[in-house]
């Protein structure tokens, strides 16, 4: 990369992310950077194909929190939030998706074949590299890639 040319501030704190969970189990989903010089919230959310607990979060938050400060990435006071994505928060990426795996979601999607978005609450069967197939309540199974989602998220069951 050219000298001229620097990373925003997200790509810089996305990249010491992934230097810190490298070799680990886990898999950064997101980077969001909040406010302005001094009142900065950077959230970092992380997620594994396992159970990731407060203690884990912990560790990656401790390392990643030294990281920045050695490194001078934001300016300024920050405050650094580390957590799983959650719920209310879509699934982006496949190891989400294999994760999730016979939970309910609902999907938006797209396909070549057909004009309009579909919106479907179903079951995920299963996931793999390329995309997930849904189980429909009638028990018909839709194979969706993944480049035709627009958005996934757990739906709750109540």
């Amino acid at each position: 990369m050219p000298a001229t040319e620097k990373l925003s501030l997200t790509e810089q704190i996305r990249q010491l992310a992934e230097e810190v969970i490298a070799g680990t189990g886990y898999f950064l989903v997101d980077v969001e950077v909040r406010g302005h010089k001094g009142t900065r919230v950077v959230e970092v959310y992380v997620d594994a194909t396992t159970d990731l607990g407060l203690d884990d979060l912990a560790v990656v938050s401790r390392e990643l929190g030294f990281l920045l400060d050695v490194e001078d990435v934001v300016d300024g006071s920050y405050k650094l939030e580390v957590s799983t994505p959650g719920i209310k928060r879509p699934i982006t990426m496949p190891q989400q998706f294999v994760k999730n795996v016979g939970r309910t979601l609902r999907v938006r999607y797209q396909l070549e074949e057909e004009n309009d978005e579909q919106n479907v609450v179903a079951d995920l069967a299963e996931a793999d590299d390329d995309g997930i197939e849904l189980e429909m309540p009638d028990g018909e199974r839709r194979r969706v890639p993944y480049d035709a989602i627009n958005q996934a998220r757990i739906e709750l069951p109540w």
